[in-house]
Protein backbone atom coordinates (compact mmCIF):
# COMPACT_ATOMS: atom_id res chain seq x y z
CA UNK A 1 0.00 0.00 0.00
CA UNK A 2 2.79 2.39 0.91
CA UNK A 3 4.43 1.80 -2.47
CA UNK A 4 1.14 2.39 -4.27
CA UNK A 5 0.59 5.68 -2.42
CA UNK A 6 4.13 6.79 -3.20
CA UNK A 7 3.68 5.85 -6.86
CA UNK A 8 0.40 7.79 -7.07
CA UNK A 9 2.04 10.82 -5.44
CA UNK A 10 4.93 10.62 -7.88
CA UNK A 11 2.55 10.28 -10.81
CA UNK A 12 0.46 13.22 -9.60
CA UNK A 13 3.58 15.35 -9.16
CA UNK A 14 4.84 14.41 -12.64
CA UNK A 15 1.50 15.21 -14.28
CA UNK A 16 1.37 18.53 -12.43
CA UNK A 17 4.86 19.51 -13.59
CA UNK A 18 4.05 18.38 -17.16
CA UNK A 19 0.80 20.37 -17.23
CA UNK A 20 2.38 23.49 -15.80
CA UNK A 21 5.24 23.28 -18.26
CA UNK A 22 2.92 22.98 -21.25
CA UNK A 23 0.26 25.39 -20.10
CA UNK A 24 2.94 28.02 -19.58
CA UNK A 25 3.75 27.71 -23.30
CA UNK A 26 0.20 28.52 -24.38
CA UNK A 27 -1.47 31.85 -23.73
CA UNK A 28 -4.08 34.19 -25.13
CA UNK A 29 -3.94 37.70 -26.56
CA UNK A 30 -6.32 40.48 -27.53
CA UNK A 31 -5.19 43.59 -29.40
CA UNK A 32 -7.69 46.42 -30.06
CA UNK A 33 -6.34 48.93 -32.55
CA UNK A 34 -6.94 52.13 -34.46
CA UNK A 35 -5.35 52.61 -37.85
CA UNK A 36 -5.07 54.81 -40.88
CA UNK A 37 -5.02 53.58 -44.47
CA UNK A 38 -3.32 55.79 -47.06
CA UNK A 39 -5.94 55.80 -49.79
CA UNK A 40 -6.35 57.96 -52.88
CA UNK A 41 -5.49 61.46 -51.61
CA UNK A 42 -6.64 60.94 -48.01
CA UNK A 43 -6.20 58.81 -44.91
CA UNK A 44 -9.04 56.40 -44.14
CA UNK A 45 -9.51 55.79 -40.42
CA UNK A 46 -10.29 52.28 -39.19
CA UNK A 47 -10.86 50.43 -35.93
CA UNK A 48 -10.46 46.74 -35.24
CA UNK A 49 -8.81 43.99 -33.24
CA UNK A 50 -6.85 40.75 -33.31
CA UNK A 51 -7.43 37.91 -30.87
CA UNK A 52 -6.27 34.34 -30.50
CA UNK A 53 -3.73 32.07 -28.80
CA UNK A 54 0.00 32.32 -28.25
CA UNK A 55 1.87 29.05 -28.83
CA UNK A 56 5.39 27.61 -29.22
CA UNK A 57 6.62 29.26 -26.03
CA UNK A 58 4.75 32.41 -27.08
CA UNK A 59 6.79 32.72 -30.25
CA UNK A 60 3.73 32.50 -32.50
CA UNK A 61 0.32 34.16 -32.36
CA UNK A 62 -2.52 32.42 -34.22
CA UNK A 63 -6.01 33.88 -34.32
CA UNK A 64 -8.46 36.07 -36.16
CA UNK A 65 -8.62 39.73 -37.13
CA UNK A 66 -11.25 42.29 -37.95
CA UNK A 67 -11.07 45.95 -38.82
CA UNK A 68 -13.53 48.33 -40.42
CA UNK A 69 -13.58 51.84 -41.80
CA UNK A 70 -17.01 53.24 -41.02
CA UNK A 71 -18.57 56.36 -42.46
CA UNK A 72 -19.08 58.29 -39.20
CA UNK A 73 -15.33 58.42 -38.52
CA UNK A 74 -14.46 59.14 -42.15
CA UNK A 75 -15.87 62.45 -43.38
CA UNK A 76 -14.01 62.29 -46.70
CA UNK A 77 -16.35 62.41 -49.71
CA UNK A 78 -15.91 61.45 -53.35
CA UNK A 79 -17.70 63.49 -56.02
CA UNK A 80 -19.27 61.55 -58.86
CA UNK A 81 -20.64 63.03 -62.08
CA UNK A 82 -23.70 61.17 -63.31
CA UNK A 83 -24.14 60.11 -66.91
CA UNK A 84 -25.35 62.78 -69.30
CA UNK A 85 -29.05 63.40 -68.84
CA UNK A 86 -29.17 61.64 -65.46
CA UNK A 87 -29.87 63.56 -62.26
CA UNK A 88 -30.59 62.86 -58.62
CA UNK A 89 -32.77 65.42 -56.87
CA UNK A 90 -31.89 67.80 -59.69
CA UNK A 91 -28.13 67.36 -59.23
CA UNK A 92 -25.72 66.07 -61.85
CA UNK A 93 -22.83 65.67 -59.38
CA UNK A 94 -23.23 63.81 -56.09
CA UNK A 95 -20.97 63.29 -53.08
CA UNK A 96 -20.49 59.77 -51.73
CA UNK A 97 -18.77 58.44 -48.63
CA UNK A 98 -17.05 55.08 -48.33
CA UNK A 99 -16.83 52.30 -45.77
CA UNK A 100 -15.29 48.86 -45.65
CA UNK A 101 -14.80 45.82 -43.46
CA UNK A 102 -12.29 42.96 -43.42
CA UNK A 103 -11.99 39.80 -41.34
CA UNK A 104 -10.08 36.54 -41.43
CA UNK A 105 -7.18 34.65 -39.92
CA UNK A 106 -3.84 36.01 -38.74
CA UNK A 107 -0.51 34.31 -38.05
CA UNK A 108 2.18 36.40 -36.39
CA UNK A 109 5.70 35.16 -35.53
CA UNK A 110 7.06 36.88 -32.39
CA UNK A 111 10.62 37.90 -31.50
CA UNK A 112 12.51 40.50 -29.46
CA UNK A 113 15.05 43.17 -30.32
CA UNK A 114 16.53 44.09 -27.00
CA UNK A 115 13.62 45.14 -24.80
CA UNK A 116 11.30 45.73 -27.76
CA UNK A 117 8.75 43.04 -28.64
CA UNK A 118 8.30 42.55 -32.38
CA UNK A 119 5.87 40.57 -34.51
CA UNK A 120 5.16 40.03 -38.19
CA UNK A 121 1.37 39.71 -38.70
CA UNK A 122 0.32 37.91 -41.87
CA UNK A 123 -3.41 38.14 -42.52
CA UNK A 124 -5.78 36.54 -45.01
CA UNK A 125 -9.53 36.89 -45.20
CA UNK A 126 -12.59 38.39 -46.84
CA UNK A 127 -13.13 42.01 -47.69
CA UNK A 128 -16.07 44.22 -48.63
CA UNK A 129 -16.34 47.93 -49.33
CA UNK A 130 -18.84 50.33 -50.82
CA UNK A 131 -19.89 53.91 -51.39
CA UNK A 132 -23.09 55.44 -50.07
CA UNK A 133 -25.19 58.60 -50.20
CA UNK A 134 -24.91 60.97 -47.26
CA UNK A 135 -26.97 63.45 -45.26
CA UNK A 136 -30.14 64.66 -47.02
CA UNK A 137 -29.35 62.62 -50.12
CA UNK A 138 -30.29 59.51 -48.14
CA UNK A 139 -33.92 60.68 -48.28
CA UNK A 140 -34.76 59.33 -51.71
CA UNK A 141 -37.12 61.29 -53.97
CA UNK A 142 -39.51 58.36 -54.58
CA UNK A 143 -39.34 56.54 -51.26
CA UNK A 144 -37.29 53.64 -52.61
CA UNK A 145 -34.58 52.19 -50.44
CA UNK A 146 -31.43 54.28 -50.55
CA UNK A 147 -29.35 51.20 -51.37
CA UNK A 148 -31.36 50.72 -54.57
CA UNK A 149 -30.67 54.30 -55.62
CA UNK A 150 -26.97 53.93 -54.84
CA UNK A 151 -26.88 50.82 -56.99
CA UNK A 152 -28.65 52.55 -59.87
CA UNK A 153 -26.57 55.74 -59.71
CA UNK A 154 -23.27 53.84 -59.69
CA UNK A 155 -24.12 51.41 -62.46
CA UNK A 156 -24.76 48.41 -60.27
CA UNK A 157 -21.33 48.57 -58.62
CA UNK A 158 -21.74 50.80 -55.59
CA UNK A 159 -20.01 48.05 -53.55
CA UNK A 160 -17.68 45.14 -54.08
CA UNK A 161 -16.32 42.08 -52.33
CA UNK A 162 -13.12 40.11 -52.56
CA UNK A 163 -10.16 38.69 -50.65
CA UNK A 164 -7.61 40.54 -48.58
CA UNK A 165 -3.94 39.78 -48.00
CA UNK A 166 -1.96 41.85 -45.56
CA UNK A 167 1.57 41.71 -44.22
CA UNK A 168 3.30 43.98 -41.77
CA UNK A 169 5.66 44.47 -38.88
CA UNK A 170 4.80 45.74 -35.41
CA UNK A 171 6.85 46.91 -32.44
CA UNK A 172 5.57 47.18 -28.88
CA UNK A 173 6.78 47.88 -25.38
CA UNK A 174 5.45 46.70 -22.03
CA UNK A 175 3.37 48.89 -19.76
CA UNK A 176 3.54 46.34 -16.92
CA UNK A 177 6.40 44.30 -15.48
CA UNK A 178 4.69 41.00 -16.32
CA UNK A 179 4.30 42.01 -20.00
CA UNK A 180 0.55 41.40 -19.83
CA UNK A 181 -0.24 44.89 -21.17
CA UNK A 182 1.77 46.36 -24.01
CA UNK A 183 1.43 49.31 -26.40
CA UNK A 184 2.73 49.38 -29.93
CA UNK A 185 2.68 50.64 -33.50
CA UNK A 186 2.64 48.79 -36.79
CA UNK A 187 3.25 49.30 -40.49
CA UNK A 188 1.25 47.12 -42.89
CA UNK A 189 0.51 46.77 -46.57
CA UNK A 190 -2.98 45.75 -47.68
CA UNK A 191 -3.57 43.97 -50.98
CA UNK A 192 -7.06 43.06 -52.19
CA UNK A 193 -7.95 40.44 -54.77
CA UNK A 194 -11.12 40.44 -56.84
CA UNK A 195 -12.48 43.76 -55.54
CA UNK A 196 -14.04 46.28 -57.92
CA UNK A 197 -16.50 49.16 -57.68
CA UNK A 198 -17.42 52.18 -59.77
CA UNK A 199 -15.74 54.71 -57.49
CA UNK A 200 -13.07 52.46 -56.02
CA UNK A 201 -11.86 50.59 -59.07
CA UNK A 202 -9.66 47.54 -58.64
CA UNK A 203 -6.71 49.24 -56.89
CA UNK A 204 -8.49 51.46 -54.37
CA UNK A 205 -7.69 49.31 -51.31
CA UNK A 206 -4.17 48.29 -52.26
CA UNK A 207 -2.39 50.62 -49.89
CA UNK A 208 -0.13 50.96 -46.84
CA UNK A 209 -1.69 51.15 -43.38
CA UNK A 210 -0.35 52.22 -39.99
CA UNK A 211 -1.76 51.01 -36.68
CA UNK A 212 -1.65 51.95 -33.00
CA UNK A 213 -2.68 49.20 -30.62
CA UNK A 214 -2.74 47.76 -27.12
CA UNK A 215 -1.95 44.12 -26.43
CA UNK A 216 -3.55 42.29 -23.52
CA UNK A 217 -2.41 38.73 -22.87
CA UNK A 218 -0.67 36.20 -20.70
Amino acid sequence: MKKIIMALCALTFSVSIFAQDHISKVGWYFTPEVSGMFLDGHVGRAMGFQTGVSILKRQLHVGMFYYGRSGPINPHTVSYSLDEGQTYKGKETIDFRADHGAFGVVVAPQFKLGKVHMDIPLMFGQFGAGFYLTDEDRLTPDGRRVSEWEDDLLGGEDAGFGWILEGGIRARTSLTQDNHIQIGMGLHYTHTIGYNSTLGGTDYYKAPRVSLFLLFGN
